[in-house]
């Protein structure tokens, strides 16, 4: 099994009722169910984090027998894929593969959010973690975190940061580091992470903050320089890249996780067993060892302790929201 070096910094987060070793569920079995293509939706545009999810769909489609087809729907920040899902029949063959953003933070960011993730979908496995990264434009960005602060400070609403989205973990990530250290670093908005990407490797914009799975095909590539990431550990798969921890400008550490959610009235075996088929898949070497090279990693949750994990992420994530005032309508 592969974990994300934060995971130990995540399981923390639950308590000690919620914290779950890896436990034995029911086989998959050979019932009626599934018994048409599985549909997953994620709520984000092609190229993000969807990736996720579409390496783990053929071996899923192996495990219970049935195609798994991914549906990206975007728009909301995640809000209208998850609306999909809590209108489908709960009958196991609807799915929302979710992340951090729509699943823990959209309550508390959005003045009219049309539903409540843990009131209206049931949760049914949280496979991956990556840490979210600073990361630069090699030849017009920052060359450290250090200097980005400089020189948001030297020149006050000068430095631009891409944001791929209100309201996400990437926006939350730097409002935090904006109120930490009195800096006016203004927001270039984007519909989704892949263009606002783009831009910080043309050059457009100097900066952002991003997911180290996501990010890391233009980081190993050097098309992106990275600046530091924001989990409490360095990451294996960039141990020369320094935490904003370690580095004394930050005191929290800040990690993407991405779960899968079903329809609130799923019955509870079916959950169970697309846990165990979900849980199976992430910690197989095929899928960890593709994780590991994207900088990603997996943690492997029930049900119950995901809900918990979700709650606790919820009031972190409040908290910083709040304080910058980030709301969107």
């Amino acid at each position: 099994m592969s974990a994300a070096p934060s995971r130990r910094s995540l399981l923390g987060m639950l308590g000690p009722s919620l914290v779950t070793s890896i436990l034995a569920a029911p086989a998959l079995g050979q019932g009626t169910w599934p018994n048409r293509p599985i549909r997953i939706v994620v709520p984000s545009v092609t190229g993000g984090f969807d990736n996720y999810a579409r390496l783990m769909a053929p071996r899923l489609t192996e495990l219970l027998g049935q195609p798994v087809v991914i549906e990206n729907k975007p728009g909301a920040n995640g809000n209208i894929g998850m609306q999909d899902i809590q209108r489908a029949a709960p009958d196991g063959h609807s799915l929302l593969f979710g992340a951090v953003g729509s699943l823990s933070i959209n309550v508390s960011v959005y003045r009219g959010m049309p539903l409540d993730p843990v009131d209206d979908l049931a949760a049914v496995a949280c496979p991956v973690t990556s840490p979210m990264v600073w990361v630069a434009n090699p030849e017009s960005g920052p060359r450290s975190l250090g200097e980005l602060v400089e020189r948001a400070r030297a020149a006050p609403g000068k430095l631009d940061y891409a944001l791929p989205s209100a309201g996400t973990i990437n926006h939350l990530i730097v409002e935090g580091f904006k109120l930490r250290h009195g800096l006016d670093l203004p927001a270039v908005p984007y519909r989704g992470t892949p263009p606002a990407q783009l831009d910080v490797v043309a050059g457009r914009v100097p900066v952002m903050v991003d997911s180290l799975g996501a990010g890391w095909g233009h980081i190993s590539a050097g098309r992106l320089r990275p600046l530091a990431v924001t989990s409490r550990e360095r990451s294996p798969r960039a141990p020369e890249v320094a935490t904003a921890i370690e580095l004394g400008l930050d005191q929290t550490d800040y990690v993407a996780w991405y779960a899968f959610m079903a329809p609130k009235a799923t019955p509870p075996e079916l959950i169970a067993r697309l846990n165990t088929a979900i849980n199976q898949v992430a910690q197989e070497e095929a899928y960890a060892g593709r994780l590991r090279e994207m900088g990603a990693g997996t943690l492997l949750l029930t049900p119950a302790a995901q809900l918990g994990f979700m709650q606790a992420e919820r009031r972190k994530w409040g908290d910083i929201a709040r304080a910058a005032k980030v709301e969107v309508v």
